[in-house]
């Protein structure tokens, strides 16, 4: 335990010495923050912050604005302005904010504008309000409206409320996805400016640290009740709409708030693949199978894609890629194929199903685990997805884990925690090791 600073000499390691305390994280906690916890978690400053280090961090700022299609941040000379709390002559009107992009640098002219509406809490995004915002905006000439909340949606173009106004843009951005934004920023050195990176990582750490922004952590009081409904169903039996939209709703912000979960919690950006009417989508499914399957993608590469399916009849949750082994015949591509996946250690798991498809779009057997084919190498037999009569070479293997949830399934907050820890462990164990190939 050492007494005083020995300058030249102490390590900062052992500072936490000099003041008797535990340990370098109680030290930690004593820094100076750039963005004070506790008295700033209201709508107004959270706001404030988030806005400041937007035009703080030039990354930041591109990535996020890019992804709404406003190209212009990137172009030379510009400059990114916000501010907080602008209302309209009758004062009936008070956006949360505004950012206005310009260029030139003698003489700025405005070359783009958007209204901001954030909401914290389980407060959620007003279609009157925003309804309200519009018309200020088209009297002022702002055609462009960005609402935060912790709500998600499948893509930043889209919002959590609608409008039939033309020439009028509504985008969202939800604090998990820019919290996770920035930490992936931070994580990829994407960031130049050492004293921008700093910026970014008090930014994640004030959101991560604020009591009232949070993931989608819940999938509705409304959620047991609709599951419970539609499990007894005959898969093509006809879902009402009330049950429908209760399923849609919360689901939408699920299979979003996995792909950030995964992107946040891994080396790997992994982003939904979704149409721009998701909803639809969803129902549709719903309406025929009632299974509900989702598309993922990592690092933007078609070649490392999952999906995940939701079957509301069983309560199973099931994962599958494709995995396509080029070189060599049946059995050398299963050997391949096993060497591939034993890169992550997956080990002889009899939870990961391997479906062996030829040429002829046929297939051995649906039953066959991985544990069972690393049993058949170890002891030198032929292995049971070759079958000669379907083809010298398999086309494709399918890789598959099936979970069934049971009770799990219909609890609004066990659902969540079971499907992204089986999402989790299929990235780590599965597409980790294609990836590597």
């Amino acid at each position: 335990m050492i007494k005083k600073v020995d300058p030249g000499k102490t390590s900062l390691s052992d500072l936490h010495q000099v003041f008797r305390l535990n340990d370098s994280d109680e030290l930690d906690k004593k820094k100076a923050r750039l963005f004070p916890s506790g008295n700033t978690d209201t709508e107004v400053p959270t706001t404030s912050i988030f806005l400041a280090s937007l035009c703080a961090v030039k990354e930041y700022r591109e990535e996020l604005l890019i992804a709404l299609g406003v190209n212009k941040i990137k172009t030379r000379n510009v400059c990114l302005l916000a501010y907080t709390e602008l209302e309209s002559i009758t004062k009936e009107n008070r956006p949360d904010g505004l950012l206005v992009i310009t260029s030139g640098k003698h003489n700025p002219v405005i070359e783009w504008v958007a209204f901001i509406e954030a909401k914290v809490g389980n407060n959620l995004i007003d279609e009157n309000q925003i309804a309200r915002y519009i018309e200020f905006g088209k009297e002022i000439g702002v055609n462009n409206i960005i609402s935060i909340s912790n709500e998600m949606v499948t893509s930043p173009t889209d919002s959590p409320v609608s409008t039939k106004k033309k020439s009028f843009t509504l985008n969202h951005w939800s604090w998990k996805y820019l919290s996770v934004t920035a930490q992936k920023l931070i994580r990829t050195d994407a960031v130049d400016d050492e004293d921008h990176v700093y910026i970014l990582s008090e930014l994640r750490r004030y959101i991560d640290n604020h009591k009232h922004l949070r993931s989608h952590n819940h999938m509705g009081a409304e959620w047991k009740a609709a599951v419970t409904k539609i499990h007894p169903y005959d898969p093509n039996a006809k879902i009402d709409k009330a049950t429908i939209d209760t399923l849609i709703s919360a689901y939408k912000q699920e299979e979003k708030d996995i792909s950030l979960e995964l992107t946040d919690t891994s080396d790997y950006l992994v982003e939904l693949l979704a149409k721009e009417d998701r909803g639809s989508l969803i129902e549709k499914m719903l309406q025929e199978k009632k299974v509900i399957s989702t598309s993922f993608i990592i690092n933007k590469n078609k070649a490392f894609q999952f999906n995940i399916e939701v079957d509301f009849i069983r309560h199973e949750v099931r994962c599958t890629t494709n995995i396509i082994i080029s070189k060599g015949k049946a059995q050398s591509q299963t050997s391949t194929l096993l060497k591939v996946l034993d890169q992550s250690g997956v080990g002889a798991s009899d939870y990961i199903f391997i479906k062996a498809i030829y040429l002829r779009k046929k297939s051995v057997n649906d039953e066959i685990t991985l544990r069972q084919l690393l049993d058949e190498r170890d002891a030198g037999d032929q292995y049971s997805v070759v079958d000669k009569s379907f083809g010298d070479e398999i086309k494709v293997f399918e890789i598959q884990t099936r979970d069934l949830l049971g009770r799990d399934f219909i609890g609004p907050q066990s659902f969540i925690v079971k499907i992204e820890k089986i999402a989790q462990r299929f990235l780590q164990q599965v597409m980790s090791s294609t990836i590597k190939t």
